[in-house]
């Protein structure tokens, strides 16, 4: 429903955004500046994402059950505004469905910056800031005059912030997180966000949190968009991702199986017999089949593999 003039201005807007980008599907600097607009307030996010929703329902119906989905959609508008809606997503809704899927389905297939499952990527941004993109990460890089802006759309990034008077800032799902040191990395969980500090301090801010929270070197933090939840020290070696390894202490091998599997397409697991082994170690994240193949010779276990996509750990 839409309740105040600023959201009424900004489906207009979200509207005329989706006609352009129809129209120039291969434009990188209109990308660049959606990408602006889009992150610049709640009500401009709150407004794509209807538009999103909507769209995807009346992608591949006919014309006629089209503007009967609509008439009767949650973007209960009137006038000018409401037409102007409907009519860029019935316009677009046949000729721009695959170029569409990209924005509609999942922001981070547009991202600036992007790795596929297993690759890991050092950037270095025009500030002299490094950012290393874990597996599957999508990320837009927006600097201007006045800021330093890192949108995180997926997975995973390690920050070393160059020397500038611009602030710096890192923005997740679940709020914002600026900078007041040197080293730190961001993670988009499902539903939350994860800070660890490895220098310095950085203040996190939940999107609906009144204040936001100081987090101090050493120190990890979950947090949803109303609050931070969870705050512990930082593991042993938890920075080691950042290089390509992966150093576990006392790890079960459920956790560990969990967190390789974020770093090879298809099923990596292990049987519930041999879940809860403990696993201590370093290892690599660039060459998953020789880690398995070192855990297996650590442990009672066996490598079960059917296919190069399903590969289980089994009991000797």
């Amino acid at each position: 429903m839409v309740t105040n003039d600023a959201q009424r201005q900004a489906l207009r807007r979200a509207a005329e955004w989706f006609a352009h980008l129809c129209a120039n599907p291969d434009d990188p600097e209109l990308r660049v500046q959606w990408r602006l607009w889009h992150s610049r307030s709640a009500e401009h996010e709150w407004a794509w994402q209807q538009l999103t929703e909507l769209q995807a329902r009346i992608g591949n119906m006919p014309q006629q059950f089209a503007w009967e989905v609509m008439e009767k959609s949650t973007l209960r508008e009137s006038g000018p505004n409401r037409r102007t809606v409907l009519k860029a997503l019935l316009l677009g809704a046949g000729t721009c469905s695959l170029a569409w899927q990209g924005y509609d389905l999942a922001p981070k297939w547009m991202a600036e910056v992007k790795t596929r499952i297993g690759e890991q990527r050092q950037e270095t941004l025009s500030d002299g800031t490094l950012v290393v993109l874990d597996t599957d990460t999508a990320l837009d890089v927006i600097f201007n005059a006045s800021t330093r802006l890192l949108v995180l759309r997926a997975g995973e990034v390690h920050v070393t912030t160059g020397k500038d008077s611009r602030p710096f800032r890192v923005r997740s799902a679940q709020g914002e997180l600026r900078a007041l040191g040197t080293r730190f990395a961001v993670r988009q969980l499902d539903g939350l966000t994860r800070l660890s500090v490895y220098n310095h301090a950085v203040a996190a801010h939940p999107e609906k949190a009144a204040d936001e929270a100081v987090i101090e070197q050493g120190q990890s933090v979950t947090f949803d968009s109303q609050r931070l939840l969870v705050s512990r020290p930082l593991e042993r070696g938890e920075e080691a991702w950042a290089q390509g390894r992966l150093v576990v202490e006392g790890w079960r091998l459920d956790r560990l199986m969990g967190e390789l599997q974020r770093y090879r397409s298809g099923y990596l697991g292990c049987a519930p017999e041999v879940s809860h082994l403990r696993v201590s170690g370093s290892y690599s994240l660039g060459n998953i089949e020789v880690t398995l193949d070192t855990i297996a010779r650590s442990l009672p276990v066996r490598i079960q593999q059917r296919t190069r996509y399903w590969t289980r750990i089994v009991p000797v």
